[in-house]
């Protein structure tokens, strides 16, 4: 077999054509599912070498088309691509936001306030670690005085007497 000195430019080539033909079919047809982006691809255009399948179209859309957005269909569990300028991403986006931004109950995340809020929140429990910390400190610096003081006063087994295990002299 003779070396190869090639660049891949078939290879990009085959991309590039792909991403154009997935790029018209999304635009085209938005709300397309990845079975329908390959049935196209590979029966209407005629991309039938390529051995293209919906998880790979899936992997490859995120990557080599940025013009291209996704959303998740929960009434079927799939992926549904849209391109970004399209009616339907915006009318997506629009619910999407909207949810967010009603939705109350205990089940659900609050929304996203921003990287400001964030901070602010972060310093809040940073602060409530700190004083935490702090009172347990004096808490645990108070028990171990008080300990030291009762094995000072005899008691060596610390804030307990021996009487009331048995072993102790009662007599």
């Amino acid at each position: 077999m003779p070396p190869r000195y090639g660049n891949g430019s078939q290879k990009e080539a085959r991309r590039d054509r792909v991403r154009q033909e997935v790029i018209k079919f999304v635009k085209d047809n938005p709300g397309s599912s990845a079975q329908s982006i390959v049935a196209y691809l590979s029966v209407d255009v005629g991309l039938r070498n390529h051995g293209l399948t919906p998880r790979k179209i899936g992997f490859f859309i995120p990557r080599y088309c940025p013009e291209v957005t996704w959303y998740q269909d929960h009434a079927a569990g799939r992926r549904v691509y849209a391109a970004k300028e399209s009616n339907y991403a915006q009318n997506r986006a629009d619910k999407i936001r909207s949810y967010a931004e009603h939705r109350t109950g205990p089940h659900t995340p609050k929304p996203q306030v921003g990287l400001a809020k964030l901070a602010e929140r972060a310093s809040q429990s940073a602060a409530e670690m700190t004083a935490a910390k702090a009172n347990h400190a004096t808490t645990a610096t108070a028990a171990s005085t008080s300990r030291a003081a009762s094995m000072a006063r005899g008691n060596l087994g610390g804030t307990s007497s021996r009487s009331d295990t048995g072993l102790g002299a009662e007599s």
